[in-house]
């Protein structure tokens, strides 16, 4: 191909000679007029086409310069081989080589990566014209390929078949050659800390045997820069504000065995913080107000992290009082004499601004009004942070999207802001299937389906199914956040539930319905109704407890109330605020069963080390009383499974001292304390890890006859860990735990795994 191009610059420069010293273009230089163009050797290429990208016409006067125009103006279209031109007395004759059409690519020689992936890169569709250029920029962008994939050793050669009707093969011949990894990654400069605790600092890696599905110990060129932007913020967050990296590099070893990585640094002074004032250009701000929004402590080493987040306090503090787009730098002054960092935050000029426009983007499947009625701010109102800060943290709660992002930008004039909220839409499916055994339920199978965004209309729709041989559960249900299209979310669904113990076979069929608003200051209100009818029956069994529902058919009418608050950050993952409820529910509206049930749930999560760990606690309980009537088994409240991790579904508390099978409780508690982060993992796999405390006890029966532990409190305890998973089928959460606190007739179960919500 090299030969190739070589002959088409000798053909042009030769046809240039000619016309300077031959004859008869010597008589051509003195301005022939073309009365005709004859074309000849286009076989795809119409005639039509090629007289469009010359540029000479019929009737025009021309010379030897017009004739090299010509010439390079058809190989600019990159449609021929050759071209040549001559005068003819008063014709111009063209005659053209066209590139030949591309048949095929093929690759031939490598192993490690597959042909689909590198035609794939390339993206050379068959019929495409050939050049010579084609074959060289494809090549050098496999070897780009190759490289990126740690095979610098790589070699391409790219030829040409050539196919009868002008059609061509292009096949690359590869030599992949060895994986060249990261070899040694040495620092120069620094003082403050060694090369093993830099080591930990940068994404790139030295190769390491046991590491073999990591990427990190391939030498990257892009990385590098990452890995220069990580050292300064690892320095910047430790007093070190005067920290360079003035060269990083890598070079492959002589051997060509790996790559050297090199950093070289200058640390400079360690600071501690001095004084922090403002100046403000906007009039009637208080700056003294503003102090506290940057919590950079005098007499404490600097770190900018600090700084970062007063920044972004003191703009969110002036976004609440109506100024949207406001430039807030800091000044920072280094004395290294006294090692003192004295900062000085100047606030520039701005105006109160109105919402000219809320813009919704990349919500494909959710319907625009699913997420405008979330919104605390509309079209024409002040521009306030503090709503807009709620109104994303409502659409967060929705559960619909991944990711939710708000920029403001300026509108049609300095006193309008267009806010635009983007999303990210992830699977709003919850999945749970699961597959089990143990010696009282034998095998057991749930499947559940819980999708929180029906057709992109923000309703929630579920249905479940649980089957044992001792029970059989199924639910359906729908929810409609915004009936009516008021701020009343308006739910119903129906069940039927059977449980068979060796004791019993207890049905329950039913309804339920429930009417529900917020209030101000996230304060949430909930009225219920559920009306069921449950009917025991006996039958002969070595057990010795007694339900207080032998024989008989209860029709249940009970109404509930919930109020509550929510400030977590995200209902579903949350990682900052807290949560709080209560929940009475009065049976005896009608029907056969009475009684009063209170419920309580308090949750209150705070993030440290910016965001990197989470701490987590929760604590919830309950009473049930008979009002004179003994409570009877299906109206109690039973413990374990995901309530306290190490336990198994009903696994704590009373117990029939026949079957072993649990017979619930009058009251329980139950509560954890839980850290959750992602330190030590790469932020590409989705991974955090979790380690974690549950407690919890359930206690008290009208019936205590032939139970065992029917009054017994006794605190039950239980250590873990797991891993949480964002995947794109949803959420998965595993979890390890083992009781250490526990009654011998409880009942225990070390695994726990959930597709969906966390536990």
């Amino acid at each position: 191909m090299k030969l190739q191009s070589l002959m088409r610059r000798f053909v042009l420069a030769f046809s240039l000679l000619c016309f300077s010293f031959a004859p008869h273009i010597a008589h051509a230089q003195s301005a022939s007029t073309v009365d005709e163009i004859v074309i000849s050797g286009n076989q795809r290429v119409s005639s039509a086409t090629i007289l469009s990208y010359l540029p000479i016409s019929l009737g025009d006067n021309v010379r030897a310069s017009t004739l090299n125009s010509a010439i390079e103006s058809l190989f600019e279209t990159k449609l021929f081989e050759d071209v040549s031109l001559s005068i003819d007395g008063d014709k111009l004759l063209i005659s053209v080589v066209e590139n030949p059409i591309v048949n095929r690519i093929n690759i031939e020689g490598n192993e490690v990566l597959k042909d689909d992936v590198l035609l794939a890169e390339l993206n050379i569709q068959p019929r495409r014209i050939y050049t010579d250029q084609l074959a060289i920029e494809a090549t050098q962008q496999l070897l780009t390929i190759y490289r990126l994939s740690g095979r610098y050793a790589a070699q391409i050669e790219p030829k040409l078949i050539r196919l009868e009707n002008n059609r061509v093969d292009l096949v690359f011949e590869v030599d992949e050659g060895p994986l060249i990894k990261i070899s040694s990654i040495k620092f120069s400069g620094n003082e403050a800390f060694s090369d093993r605790a830099l080591r930990q600092v940068i994404s790139s890696r030295v190769e390491r045997w046991w590491a073999f599905l990591s990427r990190t110990d391939k030498y990257d060129e892009a990385r590098l820069d990452f890995d220069i932007r990580l050292l300064r913020q690892f320095y910047l967050a430790r007093g070190y504000a005067d920290i360079d990296v003035t060269r990083a590099q890598g070079g492959l070893l002589p051997d060509r065995s790996g790559f050297a990585v090199s950093f070289e640094l200058t640390e400079g002074a360690r600071y501690k913080n001095g004084t922090v004032s403002f100046t403000s250009e906007i009039p009637g701000v208080d700056v003294n107000e503003l102090r506290d929004e940057v919590p950079l402590v005098e007499g404490d080493w600097y770190d900018v992290r600090f700084m970062e987040q007063g920044l972004l306090n003191v703009t969110n503090k002036l976004g609440t009082l109506g100024y949207s787009f406001v430039n807030v730098t800091p000044q920072i002054d280094t004395n290294a004499e006294t090692a003192e960092l004295n900062v000085q935050i100047n606030i520039g000029a701005a105006r109160k601004s109105y919402i000219e426009r809320i813009e919704i983007v990349d919500n494909n499947r959710t319907l625009d009004r699913v997420v405008r009625r979330e919104l605390g701010l509309v079209e024409g109102d002040a521009f306030n942070q503090l709503k807009l800060d709620k109104s994303v943290r409502n659409i967060r709660n929705l559960g619909f999207f991944r990711r939710v992002e708000v920029a403001n930008f300026r509108g049609s004039s300095e006193e309008q802001t267009v806010t635009e909220i983007s999303v990210e839409e992830q699977s709003t499916g919850d999945l749970q299937v699961g597959v089990g055994y143990s010696s009282i339920d034998k095998a057991s199978f749930n499947f559940g389906i819980n999708e929180r965004n029906f057709l992109g209309t923000g309703r929630k729709a579920e249905f479940t199914v649980g089957v044992s041989n001792s029970s059989t559960n199924i639910r359906a249900g729908l929810t409609e956040p915004y009936f009516l299209g008021r701020n009343l979310s308006a739910s119903g669904s129906v069940f039927r539930d059977t449980r068979k113990e060796s004791t019993y076979t207890a049905k329950s069929t039913g309804l339920d319905f429930g009417l529900g608003f917020s209030a101000a200051n996230d304060i949430y209100h909930r009225f219920g109704y559920v009306i069921s009818q449950n009917k025991t029956t006996a039958k002969s069994t070595t057990a010795s407890s007694v339900t207080g529902e032998e024989g008989k058919t209860i029709l249940e009418s009970a109404v509930s109330y919930r109020v509550g608050i929510d400030k977590r950050d995200n209902r579903f993952d949350p990682r900052e605020g807290y949560n709080a409820s209560i929940t009475e529910t009065y049976a005896g509206i009608g029907g056969d069963a009475t009684y009063l049930k209170s419920e309580f749930n308090l949750g209150y999560y705070k993030p440290f080390n910016f965001n990197s760990i989470i701490f987590g606690a929760k604590l919830r309980g309950g009473m049930i009383d008979g009002l004179g009537n003994n409570v009877t088994q299906s109206s109690r409240f039973f413990l374990g499974g995901r309530s306290v991790r190490g336990f198994d579904g009903g696994g704590i508390g009373p117990r029939d001292t026949g079957n072993k099978a649990s017979v619930g409780g009058n009251n329980y508690y139950a509560g954890s304390f839980e850290v959750v982060s992602d330190l030590g993992l790469s932020k590409d796999l989705g991974l955090r890890w979790t380690v974690y405390t549950d407690y919890g006890s359930l206690w008290g029966t009208d019936f205590p006859d032939g139970v065992t532990g029917a009054n017994d409190n006794s605190m039950r305890n239980s250590v873990g860990f797991g891993l949480l998973w964002d995947t794109a089928i949803g959420p998965l959460s595993f979890y390890w735990a083992d009781a250490v606190n526990s009654k011998s007739y409880d009942k225990t179960r070390r695994f726990q795994f959930n597709i969906g919500t966390r536990l």
